[in-house]
């Protein structure tokens, strides 16, 4: 059985948390950089079972790094842009730079030029019937028509 010393465990959190302070506290673009830092070496170092001590440690330096994100202006109007994108309209330009096609490629799928480009624009959404022949032609999933952002 396992004996755990209360003054030998205190003393260790307490020389761990001023060690670590600047990463579990972030409060400077220096300390997140140094804070992503640890969690890439965290990462290249912990094994791939789920009770590696380091995937503790990988998960409270997340959190820190998730709070400090969330404070800045800069990755908050990054998420804003982000959410604000059309996922139909996203994927639709991805297969036409990945399969070198035109807003006339996806005749058989979508139909005319004109809706093609009001899909683009977003004034128009990709029926069930759309996604259905999409998914088929280019062996995708509907899913990655949707947008399942949560909240």
């Amino acid at each position: 059985m396992l004996t755990i010393k209360p003054e030998a465990l205190t003393n260790s959190f307490l020389g761990f948390a001023h060690e670590a302070s600047n990463i579990l506290h972030i409060k400077n673009k220096e300390n997140y950089e140094k804070a992503l830092e640890i969690i890439e070496h965290l990462f290249n170092k912990a094994n791939d079972t789920i009770d590696d001590p380091l995937n503790d440690l990988i998960d409270i330096i997340s959190k820190s790094i998730e709070r400090y994100e969330s404070c800045q202006e800069e990755i908050i109007n990054f998420d804003k842009k982000i959410n604000d994108i059309n996922q139909e309209a996203s994927v639709l330009r991805v297969l036409m730079e990945q399969h070198n096609l035109t807003i006339s490629g996806f005749k058989d799928e979508i139909g005319s030029k004109s809706l093609v480009s009001m899909i683009l624009n977003g004034k128009r959404n990709l029926t069930k019937e759309h996604i259905t022949k999409l998914s088929k032609r280019f062996n995708l999933s509907p899913v990655v028509f949707f947008n399942l952002k949560s909240g």
